[in-house]
């Protein structure tokens, strides 16, 4: 099975249901380090890191112990576009020992439709090789989406003349300078040089929140970096590089509506534009996933 947009309790029950239906007398349970999960279950449960998958002291044991009364939970173990990424490959052979495999994730994908293709594979690797993606797959297979909608909402601290013209110098000194490095480096380094132009407002006492940035160069208790977040509400200075790691933190922070300080310079509005393509292609899924399923 696999099951979108739980949380722990709910991810437990789906858990509680199907034991009772098979013959399980061990449960193997997958997860990156962000996201453990605490199974109770009335059979052994063994927790292994999803870094660990690839290990093989867990790997030759694993395949010699896993058979058809074993259920292998994959825990938010989506966690890279590359289909045939090697820690995948090493869980499939791990798949291919039982039939009993509960697959959870918070998303649907990272960030498109065919990275679910990577959680079909987790229940059926050969039947889904070399596949693309298809809404129809959501019927063939014991599938359920829960939609969880985003908002972005932005709050507007436009940049001042002075500083509008910083950041043009800055932007012409990055292409001027950028040589054989990938010009992809320019939107990043721009995105977190823009980010310093925030900080006064972060300061400001009718702006009584915590934020986070995508590094720790502001030094200040209420700023967290990506890597630091704890649940609870956040105000987002600058977005992270990685998909994946916004993701994440949308995950652990259970935030929906996602508050944004917006300088209205284009580098702010290249990131906002990526984002709501996003949530766009993520609400396109649950209307098409609420037929299928």
């Amino acid at each position: 099975m696999i099951r979108i947009g739980l949380d722990a309790q709910e991810k437990q029950a789906e858990i509680d249901q199907y034991l009772p239906k098979h013959d399980i007398n061990k449960i193997f349970a997958f997860y990156p380090d962000q996201f453990p999960l605490t199974i109770n279950a009335g059979v052994e449960v063994e927790h292994i890191r999803y870094a660990d998958i690839i290990e093989y002291k867990f790997f030759y044991r694993l395949l010699e112990v896993i058979d058809n009364r074993t259920l292998l939970v994959f825990n938010e173990c989506l966690r890279t576009q590359n289909r045939s990424d090697l820690t995948y490959n090493c869980a499939h052979h791990y798949c291919n020992q039982t039939p009993h495999k509960a697959v959870f994730e918070y998303l649907p994908f990272i960030e498109q439709n065919a990275d679910f293709m990577i959680l079909l594979d987790f229940l059926n690797k050969g039947k889904y090789k070399g596949k693309s993606f298809d809404y129809q797959f959501l019927s063939d297979e014991d599938v359920k989406v829960k939609s969880i909608d985003f908002n972005l909402i932005l709050i507007d601290y436009p940049a001042t003349a002075v500083d509008t013209k910083k950041y043009e110098a800055k932007k012409d000194q990055l292409f001027k300078n950028i040589g054989n490095a990938d010009p992809d480096t320019i939107p990043r380094q721009l995105h977190v040089w823009v980010g310093n132009l925030k900080k006064k407002l972060i300061h400001s006492p009718h702006m009584c929140a915590r934020y986070v940035a995508r590094n720790d160069r502001f030094k200040m208790p209420n700023v967290a970096t990506y890597k630091g977040i704890v649940p609870g509400d956040y105000i987002v200075i600058d977005f992270p590089h990685r998909r994946i790691d916004f993701n994440d933190f949308l995950k652990i922070t259970s935030i929906k509506n996602i508050r944004f300080i917006n300088s209205g310079l284009k580098v702010d509005l290249y990131y906002i534009d990526e984002l709501n393509r996003w949530i766009e292609r993520l609400g396109e899924f649950y209307a098409k996933a609420s037929i299928y399923q």
